[in-house]
């Protein structure tokens, strides 16, 4: 069987006691639309996702569904990667707020489409008021605390491919598929994004005011040469 990049399948587990099989599968087809219909026209690159009991094969993209972080109970989710892709939802700190999974799901299906390793990131060079920056890849947390509906299913919004580029100006691209963002990097308020800080390590950065529960990403590469980089006389 030929594996394509471009097109994973993604297997979604129920291992939680909060919903039952029935609720997570009815949730499926509208993040597949949402994947087929806006987001692989933006990045070329889509996916067939399934709810899947059992074993799953062997090049499946996973994500299971669990009551909640056995490490922290506030976490909505995270990727990681082990081999193959692997996500987790928290559906007991996810449902707490909106009664539903959805917006997680459609977050992380979105994320580990671009960066299955967890170890991509944007290079956004510095200047004399702020220092060198690499912006992890993730798609959705600049945008995260805003989402749309696909047949009644709440999903959520996502950067263009366009956001990890610095040499566009002000409103010359389309950053994101709801066009709330000006200008590439932007981070809406009550939003956040990973960073790789020049002189500093890696650090979150907000859009103007911090959210209480996120989702989260262990990556397995930094960008170590920021570490060393000369900072700017003035950072803001």
């Amino acid at each position: 069987m030929t594996v394509r990049r471009t097109k994973p399948l993604i297997c979604v587990r129920n291992d939680s006691n909060e919903l039952d099989d029935e609720a997570v599968a009815k949730l499926i087809p509208a993040i597949q639309k949402q994947v087929t219909e806006h987001f692989e026209p933006a990045w070329g690159i889509g996916a067939r996702i399934k709810f899947h009991e059992g074993k799953y094969p062997s090049h499946a993209y996973v994500i299971t569904i669990k009551d909640e972080d056995e490490e922290d109970e506030t976490f909505l989710g995270y990727h990681i990667h082990n081999g193959y892709p692997e996500a987790f939802i928290f559906a007991k700190a996810d449902m707490a707020e909106d009664k539903t999974i959805s917006e997680t799901l459609s977050h992380e299906v979105l994320e580990m489409l671009i960066d299955p390793a967890v170890n991509l990131y944007a290079y956004r060079p510095g200047d004399t008021r702020r220092p060198d920056r690499g912006y992890f890849y993730e798609v959705c947390d600049a945008v995260q605390c805003h989402h749309y509906r696909i047949d009644g299913v709440k999903v959520c919004n996502f950067v263009y491919p366009e956001w990890f580029e610095h040499n566009w100006k002000r409103g010359s691209r389309q950053f994101d598929h709801l066009k709330l963002l000006e200008r590439p990097f932007q981070i809406l308020p009550g939003c956040y994004m990973d960073v790789y800080e020049a002189g500093v390590g890696e650090r979150t950065i907000w859009g103007k005011q911090h959210v209480k529960r996120r989702p989260r990403h262990r990556r397995t590469s930094r960008p170590e040469f920021l570490l060393h980089a000369p900072q700017p006389e003035v950072v803001t």
